[in-house]
Parts: C-alpha cells; sequence; structure tokens
C-alpha cells in the first residue's frame, strides 16, 4: 500500500496518487482495486453510504461509508489514469459521505482567512488561485473545497494537498514552462503544478465565496441570499449521484447554516488571461474593504468597472 495525506486525513492505496504528500498513519480513507473475480457486495445498501456507479470511460466504483474506495478499471485504463478521478469525482462523495460541504471550488488564505472561488470546470478558479499564490498567498484547496461546519460560529476550509490543475496556456502567462509541468494524465491536457511552500496545511475559517462570471469589465458585486443558495447547490460535487432524500435534506441545512456564517459575492471578470494580475489586485482590495463585515452580510463595494 501507499500512503499519503489529503484533506487532512491518511489515504492508504494499492495505486501511487500524484501530488500528493507521503504519510504514516493507520488509514482513513482505504482505496483499493478489484482482483480477479472478485465481486462487490453490492446488497442492502444505504444511499447516503455507499454508492455503487461507473466513472465514464474508467470503469465501476464503490464507495462507501466514507472510508473504503474500490475500483474495477476497463480493460486498458492505466493506474495514471486513476489518480485524477479517484482524487477528482470518487473523493468528493467520500468528503460529503463524511459531513461535509463540497463544493466545485478553489481557495487562498489572504490576511489569515479564506477566500474560495466557485464555478465549474474551465471558468479559471485553479488558475486565479495559482496567480495569488504568485503573490504570495497560500492555497489550500484546488478545485475540491471541504467545508466543516462543526463549528456554529465559523466554517473552517479543510486543506487538500499542494497542488494547482493548470492549462498550457494559464501556466505560460503565470511564468511556468508547461514542459517542465507533468500532465495530470496521459489523455489530458492540463497540467499539474506541485509547489513546495506556500501551502496552507492547517485549517483556517472561510471568510468569502466569489462566483466566477464573465462580463465587460471587472466587478465584484453582493450576490442575494436566494441566488447564493442556489449558486451553492448548483456548484456542490456529488449532487447528481447523491441525491437520495437524507443526503438532500442535510445539503440544504448546511448551505443555509453556510449562507449564514459567511458572505457571497458575483465576480464579473473580462476574459483573458492577461487580466490576472488586476484580478488578482480586485481580489486583495475587496477582502481589505469587506474585513469589517459581519459575517452573512453583503455590502456594496467600489471595486466595479476598474
Amino acid at each position: 500500500m501507499y500512503c499519503y495525506s489529503a484533506y487532512q486525513l491518511c489515504l492508504h492505496s494499492e495505486i501511487p496518487l500524484s501530488g500528493l504528500p507521503a504519510a504514516e498513519g493507520e488509514p482513513d480513507i482505504i482505496i483499493r482495486l478489484k482482483h480477479g473475480d472478485e465481486q462487490l457486495q453490492v446488497d442492502n445498501i444505504e444511499p447516503n453510504r455507499d454508492l455503487f456507479g461507473r466513472l465514464k470511460g474508467i470503469g465501476d466504483c464503490w464507495i462507501s461509508d466514507g472510508r473504503f474506495i474500490t475500483i474495477a478499471p476497463l480493460e486498458g485504463v492505466s493506474h495514471e489514469m486513476l489518480g485524477p478521478n479517484i482524487l477528482g469525482g470518487c473523493m468528493a462523495v467520500i468528503l460529503r459521505q463524511r459531513g461535509f460541504i463540497v463544493l466545485h471550488a478553489s481557495s487562498v488564505v489572504i490576511q489569515n482567512n479564506v477566500v474560495a472561488f466557485l464555478g465549474h470546470s474551465g471558468w479559471g478558479k485553479s488558475t486565479l488561485a495559482a496567480a495569488l499564490h504568485g503573490h504570495g498567498h497560500s492555497v489550500i484547496t484546488d478545485d475540491i473545497l471541504a467545508i466543516n461546519l462543526e463549528d456554529a460560529e465559523t466554517p473552517h476550509i479543510v486543506p487538500s494537498f499542494p497542488q494547482c490543475k493548470l492549462s498550457p496556456e494559464a501556466a505560460v502567462a503565470l511564468g511556468k514552462d508547461p514542459a517542465t509541468l507533468a500532465p495530470l494524465c496521459s489523455h489530458s491536457s492540463k497540467r499539474a503544478y506541485n509547489f513546495q511552500t506556500g501551502f496552507q496545511n492547517e485549517r483556517l475559517p472561510l471568510k468569502n465565496i466569489y462566483l466566477l462570471a464573465k462580463g465587460d469589465s471587472h466587478s465584484i458585486t453582493p450576490l442575494s441570499s436566494k441566488d447564493a443558495f442556489s449558486y451553492l447547490v448548483s456548484h456542490t460535487r456529488a449532487m447528481a449521484v447523491l441525491s437520495d432524500p437524507t443526503s438532500l435534506k442535510t445539503h440544504f441545512k448546511q448551505c443555509t447554516q453556510l449562507l449564514r456564517q459567511i458572505s457571497c459575492y458575483r465576480f464579473t471578470r473580462k476574459p483573458g488571461l492577461a487580466e490576472l494580475p488586476d484580478l488578482v489586485r480586485l481580489v486583495e482590495e475587496h477582502v481589505k474593504e469587506t474585513s469589517v463585515e459581519k459575517p452573512g452580510v453583503n455590502l456594496p463595494c467600489n471595486l466595479v468597472n476598474r
């Protein structure tokens, strides 16, 4: 077994997982392959604790009890191809089974608080996080954001692992040579930017969530509670597969609690990687200007159309 650390959990895996720091200890999560004629036991499942499904083009998977991931890969699927799927969709399910809100978001630390960038694939979450990292801010998660709500007053972000996924074009814009960055897998154009410094490895409170959008100018504007709730739900990982009544009821309750504790904004940006320096400055200034806000209260800001 390989032994890794991610999301402050110890992962024991039968296959190597690129980008994760090595660890020691008893396993919180066990990742294994289905061997030979071994049968997966899918009887008497509890929908909110057990999931059996297929990863498109990869194989069948069984995810159980926030602890076990078993993969039955299709013929010709390499360990290298399994890794991003395990650390993506499978890990999102595991984290939700463990009671976290899990959003499709990247996040960084600014002034000892976490700010998160919410959006679908290709919306620039990882690129913006990497740009802020290059400006001296620590990354705490990329792509999968796990939020712990055990503190009744303040939600906390659970650190993932020190990696951002970048397109070759984004890597160049950030001063990186794509040729020196390993591809996520042989069938992906994305590169894995693994960094040795600038990773926040302890939980910190979440302050702001920014919904990424495209427009003709840069602006950061408050979201209404109704819109914020809708976007949280639509950008939650594993919503399509954890759709049983118990999971949905729990998730809606969590989203309602979260919106009482943090502030949500629409972050509209002009397209183009050349805009990154201005976007970094906008975020820094906005966090500074909203540092005195009470949780859950969105105040207008004066960063529109810069």
